[in-house]
């Protein structure tokens, strides 16, 4: 029990900023609520209030990507009781080996929540990650 405590700990606060600068490409990683899968998240850049965000997914179950998966995501603001002003979609792309967001956007500066519901894999039961970051 302790092992996994500790794991999901560094799991849990894992975040990480890559190329400094403007152009920065933007990771968080999490282990799901259920621990059975590690999750990244990348975007090209820190979420920002211009346009539409390129971001994509990675599920792994131990250092393996998964492949194909349905995915469904929900967000929103939970502190303004709303959610994401878009309807992004997950879609696996085959070429970039990566699961892929179409239509993210976000519309105001303050605190987010990006949730991933992990319906279908090859050989893995339903699970659920949460992102919390902000916006400034």
């Amino acid at each position: 029990m302790m092992i996994k405590s500790v794991l999901f700990s560094i799991f849990i606060v894992s975040y990480a900023i890559l190329n400094a600068g403007e152009n920065s490409i933007w990771v968080m990683s999490q282990v799901s609520t259920n621990n059975h899968y590690k999750v990244d998240l990348q975007c090209d850049h820190p979420p920002t209030l211009s346009g539409f965000q390129s971001c994509s997914l990675n599920l792994h179950d131990k250092n393996v990507i998964i492949p194909n998966a349905d995915i469904i995501i929900e967000g929103g603001m939970p502190e303004h009781h709303h959610g994401l002003p878009t309807s992004p979609k997950i879609i696996w792309d085959s070429d970039k080996k990566t699961h892929k967001i179409n239509g993210l956007k976000f519309s105001m500066s303050g605190a987010w929540q990006l949730k991933f519901l992990i319906d279908k894999t090859e050989n893995l039961p339903r699970d659920i990650v949460t992102f919390n970051f902000q916006i400034k």
